[in-house]
């Protein structure tokens, strides 16, 4: 079983690679400056999973109106684990705890295994979006 402890700075290099492994990596969002902004806000909103003294997974958890977990990425070495089960427990339970009565996730339309995968998970499918972004520059 996995460490799950929140996140500190200079877990961000292997949360990067984690992230980039998994396609899930945007600059925009995902660099240090804004994850250490994020964790100074709410320590609790980004957690990692730790095995074999290092980071091997991740989530970051959104607390707000619409609450999501979003980013859970495992490293491939240490999937079919149980660790992404893990990332995503805590993650409820920080949800919980804040008095939420819901969770959201986004799924990549086209990852039908990931998609089952969160539906073993008790999730429901909803509505398809297109997601957008802007840059401020």
């Amino acid at each position: 079983m996995a460490e799950i402890r929140n996140y500190n700075p200079s877990d961000f290099p292997h949360v990067k690679a984690i992230l980039e492994e998994g396609k899930l990596f945007y600059k925009q969002i995902d660099n240090a400056g804004a994850l250490e902004k994020k964790i100074k806000q709410a320590p609790d909103t980004i957690i990692v999973a730790i095995e074999e003294e290092r980071v091997v997974g991740t989530v970051v958890i959104i607390p707000d109106f619409f609450p999501f977990l979003f980013r859970l990425a495992v490293h491939p070495d240490f999937r079919k684990r149980g660790i992404g089960r893990q990332l995503m427990q805590r993650g409820e339970e920080i949800l919980k705890s804040k008095g939420y009565d819901h969770v959201n996730i986004l799924v990549a339309s086209n990852d039908l295994e990931l998609q089952e995968y969160y539906e073993r998970q008790g999730y429901e499918k909803g509505k398809n979006y297109t997601w957008m972004f802007k840059e401020f520059r």
